[in-house]
């Protein structure tokens, strides 16, 4: 099926180290105008693509959600506003509960609060930046009452 499909050979032999985000941005990508495939060809090369398990959203949010909330400290409001933007609605519905039901958010918001209480962040500006990262009002209070206990 691959040499049926110039698209497919060109992801094998050009490019085996392709990387793509998502499905949209392989078909951005690889459209009519900028690589010269038809919109046939790029169909079913995606098809081909998710059903081998090269392509998947769900496991893209994954990633995002676990990088987002690990490395820049956001919520669960603000991770989602971040994959709306990039992802349609019901593929971010169908991944983003059961890969934030793993996480402890609280944590997260009480290491990115130690960090800044060391700068000198007074409590009420700690608990604004908190809110614009996008955690929850509980996930707030946890995060504070985990840095007064290791405090003590």
């Amino acid at each position: 099926c691959r040499k049926d499909n110039p698209l497919l050979e060109f992801v094998d032999d050009k490019n085996p180290g392709l990387y793509v985000q998502s499905v949209a941005d392989m078909l951005e990508s690889l459209s009519e105008g900028k690589k010269g495939f038809s919109k046939e060809e790029i169909y079913e090369a995606v098809e081909k693509l998710e059903s081998e398990g090269y392509l998947s959203d769900d496991r893209l949010i994954e990633n995002l959600v676990n990088y987002y909330s690990k490395k820049k400290f956001y919520g669960k409001y603000r991770i989602k506003l971040e994959l709306l933007s990039k992802f349609d609605r019901e593929s971010v519905d169908r991944a983003f509960d059961s890969v934030c039901e793993v996480i402890d958010f609280r944590a997260f918001a009480a290491e990115f609060a130690q960090k800044e209480i060391k700068k000198g962040t007074d409590r009420e500006k700690l608990i604004r930046k908190l809110q614009r990262l996008g955690h929850d009002t509980p996930s707030i209070r946890g995060a504070l009452s985990l840095i007064s206990q290791s405090d003590e």
